[in-house]
C-alpha cells in the first residue's frame, strides 16, 4: 500500500516565504552590484576628464614658454650678466653655466619626473610646496587663464647651451638649445590646495640666431 502524506497549507506558505526571500536576496546582490558598477564608472569617466584637462593645460604652458622664451628669456640667458646656475630668474635654470660633468648628469636627471616633484633635501628640484601646491618661484605661470584647473599650469625653462650647425642653422647663425618643462594639475578642489592629477610634459626648443 503506498503511502500518501498530505502536505498543510501552513507549511506550503513556509516554501513561498523563503523563495519569495531568496529573490528578493537575489534582486538586491544584483542592485547594489549595478549601483557599484555605476559608481566605479563615474569615478574613471571623472578621472579620465581630469587627466585630459591637465594634459591640455601643460600642453599650453608648453606653447606659452616657446612663444615667450624667443621673445623674452633667450636674452636673459644670453647677457653675460647672469651666470647663476640655477635661478637666473623664477623658473629660468642656466645649466650651460655647469662643469660639462655636471651638466651631463643635471640634464639627464631633470628629464625624470621625480627630479620636478621631489623636495629639494631630496636631491628634486622641489617644484612643490609642503602642502601639495605649485611653488610659485620656483616657476613661471603661464599668461592665459585656464578655466576648471585647480592651479595655474606653470614651466621652467633650462638653458642647454649651443648646438654644432647644422642644415637648418648653418654658420655664423648659432643654434641656441633650450628644454621646457611644464607642469599641470587637474580639478580637484581648490580648498585641498593639491591636485590628484598631475601632467609633467617636456620639449626640446632650439633658437637658431646670429651670436650674440
Amino acid at each position: 500500500m503506498n503511502a500518501y502524506r498530505h502536505r498543510s497549507p501552513r507549511s506550503q506558505q513556509g516554501m513561498v516565504l523563503v523563495t519569495g526571500l531568496l529573490l528578493l536576496l537575489v534582486v538586491t546582490l544584483v542592485v547594489l552590484a549595478a549601483s557599484r558598477s555605476g559608481r566605479l564608472q563615474a569615478v574613471m569617466s571623472s578621472n579620465t576628464r581630469d587627466r585630459d584637462l591637465a594634459f591640455q593645460a601643460a600642453e599650453a604652458a608648453l606653447v606659452d614658454g616657446e612663444e615667450r622664451l624667443a621673445f623674452e628669456y633667450h636674452a636673459r640667458f644670453t647677457d653675460s650678466a647672469n651666470s647663476n646656475v640655477e635661478n637666473v630668474a623664477a623658473g629660468l635654470l642656466n645649466r650651460n653655466a655647469l662643469s660639462a660633468s655636471a651638466k651631463t648628469a643635471i640634464i639627464v636627471k631633470a628629464s625624470k619626473t621625480d627630479y620636478w616633484i621631489s623636495p629639494t633635501s631630496a636631491g628634486g628640484y622641489g617644484w612643490f610646496d609642503a602642502n601639495g601646491a605649485i611653488d610659485g618661484s620656483k616657476s613661471i605661470a603661464i599668461n592665459q587663464l585656464i578655466e576648471g584647473v585647480d592651479q595655474p599650469p606653470r614651466f621652467v625653462i633650462e638653458y642647454l647651451g649651443t648646438a654644432a650647425p647644422s642644415v637648418d642653422c648653418t654658420a655664423p647663425r648659432t643654434h641656441y638649445r633650450y628644454r621646457i618643462t611644464a607642469l599641470a594639475v587637474g580639478a580637484s578642489a581648490a580648498s585641498r590646495k593639491q591636485a590628484d592629477t598631475r601632467v609633467l610634459l617636456q620639449s626640446e626648443y632650439r633658437l637658431c640666431l646670429e651670436a650674440s
